[in-house]
């Protein structure tokens, strides 16, 4: 019993002494807007001028654009495998 005492005090300590780096959710908030501003823009302006569509119908656009690159990349994949 008291060995394992020992043990965990000693892994306390351990843990007490690493110098952990832990960022907070509002640490560098500008490089997480900055790669979110394109998206909202993009789903913005899309309604804007889109007004008869939905938000399914942007979703959909998004998918296929989705699908098509990866159906490319597949290919690729494909093409390059046979070399």
């Amino acid at each position: 019993m008291e060995e394992e005492r020992k043990k965990l005090e000693k892994i306390y300590q351990a843990l007490n002494e690493e110098d952990t780096d832990i960022k907070k959710w509002n640490q560098a908030l500008i490089p997480k807007a900055i790669l979110l501003f394109p998206t909202i823009a993009f789903a913005l302006t899309f309604l804007k001028i889109n007004t008869d569509k939905s938000i399914i119908d942007l979703l959909g656009f998004i998918a296929i654009g989705v699908l098509l690159v990866f159906g490319g990349i597949f290919l690729n994949y494909l093409l390059s495998k046979g070399k």
